[in-house]
């Protein structure tokens, strides 16, 4: 079996003593702070690609604008 580094037997040694629901909880708090952060990030990237789409739209109404 292949060696533990430090920082995994550190990380072992402090949840040693956790009992199955303190793993649930801590697995359910990790869960959630993944979906707030990828919400987060949907959210921005609709925010980004409505800018960009407004750019595309005045440049081409620009374009028009100055053809006419």
């Amino acid at each position: 079996m292949a060696e533990k580094s430090k920082m995994q037997q550190k990380f072992n040694a402090d949840r040693a003593d956790y009992t199955d629901r303190d793993i649930q909880m801590e697995l359910l708090y990790t869960s959630w702070q993944i979906r707030i952060s990828s919400e987060k990030t949907r959210a921005n990237t609709s925010t980004i690609v409505w800018v960009i789409a407004i750019g595309i739209i005045l440049s081409v109404v620009m374009a028009i604008f100055s053809v006419i």
